[in-house]
């Protein structure tokens, strides 16, 4: 009989702390507070949304993991078959790690704390010497894998944490006006919560679940649990805990944003407005309050994928140790995030459409799979009728040579007038409950044919 201990809740809130010191980065930190300004009144209805894919769909990505009790993304993908679960692995892992939200991790910070007080010309420069230190920093926590539950959960995160609860709770007990009667812009007006969702892609949060739930699990595993099914509940647990607090700072991001167009008109971004309302309440150190409060999240956030990117790369590709991935991996993210942020988010945003619905659909299939078990013939007809539609909708957010190309306006007019939530930026929606339901029907007939359950080989 499997032999464990009872875990306690100051081990269980270290680790979602750890947890949500992973999720938390540079977007967690900004969009929030861009969604209050440009949203208005409307905040509640937009951060709704964001909360969705910001918060909601990451614990599932958790509970997916803990659930299945598989190791990763590379195994909760294998059903749809194993050439497409290493392709989609590795194009998942480089996006989260070095290709987008890795080195943005640094560029943030930066753009907080150091380029508002050197000139345009010298920027480039010191955005060079800072992001040499920051990863140099993420080397060093992320060779030490055994010690981040220490070092995230019990001493980064909690200083980070202390700093955002200060600053939203001035903000509420001292508003820069009223949420009633602000403005509501641009895409927010004819869909908020639609639109709250999208934003919410940018994230990456869900991407990193998957990857996130089996740092949990090894973390729990060390902390002398041993039992899978108590694994499973305290994984569970644990992400219940981190998603509910990024709920709540979220929430109370978007209210700042809402209220400060009571002294700010709309900022070009998130972090040039949270600059200026830092300033507003804590003077001229306010500025520097915002750039450690950027630091320690996005190195906490830059850890976790370091340090899962490594763990996962080393399994799939053992040529290389994981110390030489989290080298690699910080080397590489180091000279991406000299290009700066809005390149980064620029360049994101049209993989993000297209791998976003590929990652939603394998979540609810993992979390399903009981009702099937894990049968192949729906996880397959389920991501044929998604990706699709998805590539069409993330060739439409591309760059305007893309997007406005001749075969593709072609395909996107015949969306736009077929598929249903087009315009939403959800037209991979019904093709893939269509895909599903294809997918349940053949394994139904199968099944009452061999008059046996259909396993996932099949």
């Amino acid at each position: 009989m499997e032999q464990t201990r009872k875990f306690t809740w100051k081990e269980l809130i270290v680790v979602a702390s750890m947890l949500f010191g992973m999720y938390f980065g540079a977007s967690n930190l900004t969009f929030p507070v861009q969604i209050g300004q440009q949203s208005g009144s409307a905040f509640i209805s937009s951060i709704i949304g964001f909360i969705i894919t910001g918060t909601i769909l990451p614990l599932l990505g958790v509970a997916a993991i803990a659930i299945t009790r598989t190791h990763g993304v590379f195994e909760l993908a294998q059903p749809i078959g194993k050439t497409y679960a290493l392709i989609f692995t590795v194009i998942l892992y480089i996006a989260i790690g070095p290709a987008f939200a890795t080195p943005r991790t640094a560029t943030v910070p930066f753009e907080f704390g150091i380029a508002t007080h050197v000139s345009a010309a010298s920027a480039p420069f010191w955005l060079l010497i800072y992001s040499a230190c920051f990863f140099t920093a993420v080397i060093f926590l992320s060779l030490n894998r055994h010690k981040v539950v220490d070092y995230v959960g019990r001493y980064l995160n909690p200083a980070f944490i202390i700093m955002v609860v200060i600053l939203i709770a001035v903000a509420i007990f001292k508003p820069m006006g009223t949420t009633a009667g602000q403005a509501v812009t641009g895409a927010w007006r004819s869909g908020s919560t639609t639109n709250g969702i999208i934003q919410g892609y940018q994230t990456m949060d869900a991407l990193a679940s998957v990857e996130f739930g089996i740092v949990v699990i090894t973390a729990i595993k060390a902390l002398g649990v041993k039992k899978e099914s108590t694994v499973a509940h305290l994984t569970v647990k644990a992400g219940i805990i981190a998603a509910s607090a990024m709920a709540v700072i979220y929430t109370g991001l978007a209210y700042i944003g809402a209220t400060s167009l009571g002294h700010f008109k709309i900022a070009a971004d998130g972090g040039i407005a949270l600059g200026q309302i830092t300033q507003f309440f804590f003077g001229n150190a306010g500025v520097y309050i915002l750039a450690i409060m950027a630091t320690i999240t996005c190195l906490t956030t830059a850890v976790g994928v370091t340090t899962s990117f490594a763990t996962a790369f080393s399994g799939l590709f053992p040529k290389f140790g994981y110390k030489t991935y989290v080298i690699a991996v910080s080397i590489i993210s180091f000279g991406v995030s000299n290009f700066g942020f809005a390149t980064i988010i620029a360049i994101a945003m049209p993989f993000l459409m297209f791998i976003y619905p590929l990652c939603i659909t394998l979540i609810l299939l993992s979390l399903a799979s009981p009702l099937f078990h894990r049968a192949r013939v729906v996880y397959i007809c389920t991501t044929i009728f998604t990706i699709v539609p998805a590539l069409i909708d993330g060739l439409n957010a591309g760059p305007a040579f893309i997007a406005k190309s001749a075969f593709v306006q072609a395909l996107t007019g015949f969306e736009s007038k077929y598929v249903p939530f087009f315009a939403q930026g959800f037209a991979w929606l019904v093709p893939a409950i269509i895909g599903f339901v294809i997918g349940i029907g053949v394994y139904e007939v199968k099944r009452v044919r061999v008059g046996k359950t259909v396993s996932e080989t099949e």
